[in-house]
């Protein structure tokens, strides 16, 4: 990951900076004005144990969000969402430092979530945890492990069906012990969860997403000697899942530029409530990064049995990504779906890129529209020192019951933002480099600035325009004098 110190990069910098301008991302001129503005809500850093954060799910009705964790014993998190504007901790369910929790789910049902359980360590063990927190014995403030589902390879991934007692699990095997992409378990008896199926070829299904007005699930192979590709299932009989369309990898480009499509470790995908599509983001962690799809699987002429590849975009400041110094900083990350008028648009937790939004109204034409970097707390925050430093937002989810985005931050956190459908804003360089937003320019926020610029990353929301999309020595050195300390 990126390891780039901030306090002494204008060291040295020297004549090799001056004159240089700001590369831009390949996508940022795509699109002239592009909708999707960003309003931050809320931020907290949580308890902060040691390790990092992972993925985030906002319950239906909006009032929790659930948090996992990755590296160390931060094990699962529940988020009190009743003012988005000040997410607060409401338990912490430890876990073992020998495994990762990166995934969370809700029940359908009050008082219950999920977690996943990855081995960290040969003989740690894996699976799922039932976590009770006010279904039966639990309570918000003392929940209750009540069941685990246990496999010895661990579950990455799993989601859940949004009126039945049925969650489904990537990977695992049949009754015969063949290796499957889909598993599915009956969690009626939350304190002892029952598989029921087992579907799809073999290989590394990376996750499952539910969509509930198809009822269907949609796989993400992300690996594998069967398939590695979108594959989707339909569970109109929630407990045998049926699969009805698939899209293959195999046979397409691999990723060869930036801003050119590739078709490489599939790793998410999630479909759009009111349009026939999917998009599916690869997370591709060298060389060229992995970027964002769109299917069609009936919004044109394509459908579930013969999807079509309608569009494609990378993040905003994407660039090869060299071992050791920028790993998976560039690709794509876990994303959703924000509808808002007859404007369309997908949000991202984008990893060093920080939170983006992508106006995908036009599905053809997906352009990056807004972002903001997940720094705040950054200072304060242990996170894991394996990532760099912030940003490295892991996911965004979206709920419509509260209109809000909750966003996910390895090193700093959970936030809540709001995204609206108006013009994404063109800011000048003092404005984009206020990262605190407080309306002075410090010096820590220049030498930020600098450091992205000595790697050739954009300033996020400059634009492309007039003096907007570049720094200079001078521009520096002009910055330096016009802030404050700190």
């Amino acid at each position: 990951m990126r390891d780039v110190n901030r306090r002494t990069v204008l060291r040295g910098l020297g004549a090799a900076a001056v004159g240089t301008s700001l590369a831009t991302g390949p996508a940022s001129a795509a699109q002239s004005s592009p909708h999707g503005r960003i309003e931050l809500l809320g931020h907290s850093l949580l308890s902060d144990p040691a390790g990092g954060y992972a993925e985030s799910e906002i319950r239906a009705d909006g009032r929790y969000a659930a948090l996992g964790s990755y590296f160390g014993t931060g094990g699962s998190f529940l988020v009190d969402l009743s003012d988005p504007a000040n997410p607060s901790q409401v338990h912490r369910v430890p876990s073992e430092e020998t495994v990762w929790n990166a995934d969370v789910k809700f029940d359908a049902r009050d008082g219950i979530y999920y977690r996943s359980i990855e081995p960290r360590e040969q003989g740690a063990g894996g699976g799922v945890e039932v976590i009770d927190y006010g279904y039966e014995s639990g309570s918000p403030e003392s929940p209750e492990i009540v069941a685990r589902i246990d496999r010895t390879s661990g579950v990455h991934n799993l989601d859940v069906h949004p009126e039945e007692p049925v969650i489904y699990l990537v990977n695992g095997t049949d009754s015969e012990g063949n290796a499957v992409g889909v598993s599915v378990y009956d969690t009626s008896d939350p304190s002892s969860p029952e598989q029921v199926a087992a579907v799809g070829p073999g290989g590394y299904n990376h996750d499952v997403t539910f969509d509930a007005e198809r009822d269907l699930v949609h796989s993400a192979y992300i690996a594998g000697d069967q398939f590695v590709g979108w594959m989707a299932h339909d569970v109109s009989d929630p407990r045998n899942p049926e699969e009805v369309g698939r899209f293959s990898y195999a046979d397409r480009p691999d990723y060869e530029e930036v801003g050119t499509a590739g078709f490489e470790v599939c790793h998410y995908a999630r479909a759009d409530p009111n349009r026939d599509l999917v998009y599916v983001g690869d997370e591709k962690g060298q060389g060229i990064p992995g970027g964002k799809h769109v299917l069609d699987i009936g919004y044109g002429s394509g459908s579930l049995e013969d999807p079509k590849h309608l569009g494609f975009t990378h993040s905003p400041n994407a660039k090869e990504q060299v071992r050791d110094e920028a790993l998976y900083d560039w690709t794509t990350h876990n994303h959703d779906v924000v509808q808002k008028g007859d404007s369309t648009f997908l949000v991202d937790g984008a990893y060093h890129e920080g939170f983006v939004v992508y106006d995908v109204t036009d599905p053809e034409n997906p352009v990056p529209a807004h972002q903001y970097l997940t720094i705040d707390g950054e200072g304060e925050a242990k996170g894991p020192t394996w990532t760099g430093a912030a940003p490295m937002a892991w996911g965004a989810n979206y709920n419509a019951e509260k209109d809000v985005v909750v966003v996910s931050d390895m090193v700093t956190g959970l936030f809540t933002f709001r995204v609206h459908d108006e013009e994404a804003p063109v800011e000048s360089l003092p404005e984009a480099v206020d990262w605190n937003g407080d309306g002075t320019v410090q010096r820590s926020e220049v030498e930020r600035a600098v450091s992205m610029w000595a790697n050739g990353e954009t300033i996020p929301n400059t634009g492309v325009a007039g003096d907007n999309d570049h720094l200079d020595w001078k521009t520096v050195r002009r910055l330096l004098r016009e802030s404050s300390g700190n």
